[in-house]
């Protein structure tokens, strides 16, 4: 009888590192690959990255799929107070991201969310209570959150992200793709 040998993983974690004048990058990182990252044949992890911008107002663009939502929501709440929060921007959506948004929207029932057109028709179907607080946006359109932070949008669709849209923060030479 062969025993298999037991490979230790490392857990999930959450890795915050300024990469701008109150921008942070929040990396929820996984020694495994995940379902959708096997089209790419990653062998060493992978990553889902997160932006907080914290102006006058503060946004949080693309957070991570629901095998993070708990340490993505615990660190997020290390460096800000949740309540603060403004918006939420979506480069794209999918099912796996819903259940994170799903709790932010509780905990921050006020905030607005931001997205293409194709995306918010995605969203309003998984959240018809919260319709009042989706909002589009198309290419170029802008949103100014206070201090040097002008956000410029970018509609980008390909075939696998119909919703595809890109964030650009110029004050700061930031792109969100």
């Amino acid at each position: 009888m062969t025993t298999a040998m037991l490979i230790p993983t490392r857990p999930r974690d959450v890795q915050v590192t300024e990469i701008g004048n109150n921008t942070l990058i929040l990396r929820s990182r996984t020694w495994e690959r995940l379902k959708f990252e096997s089209e790419y044949s990653r062998q060493k992890g992978t990553t889902a990255n997160s932006y907080l911008i914290q102006g006058d107002k503060i946004a949080l663009i693309d957070p991570p799929g629901e095998s993070f939502t708990e340490i993505f929501l615990a660190e997020l709440a290390q460096n800000i107070d949740l309540s603060h929060l403004d918006y939420i921007i979506l480069g794209h959506i999918n099912s796996n991201r819903l259940t994170t948004l799903k709790v932010l929207l509780e905990k921050v029932p006020q905030i607005k969310i931001i997205c293409s057109r194709p995306g918010a028709n995605v969203l309003k179907a998984a959240f018809p209570d919260a319709e009042k607080q989706i909002e589009t946006v198309r290419n170029d359109d802008r949103l100014d959150l206070g201090q040097d932070h002008h956000l410029q949008f970018i509609t980008a669709p390909t075939p696998r992200w119909a919703d595809g849209l890109c964030t650009y923060d110029p004050g700061r030479c930031i792109i969100e793709l």
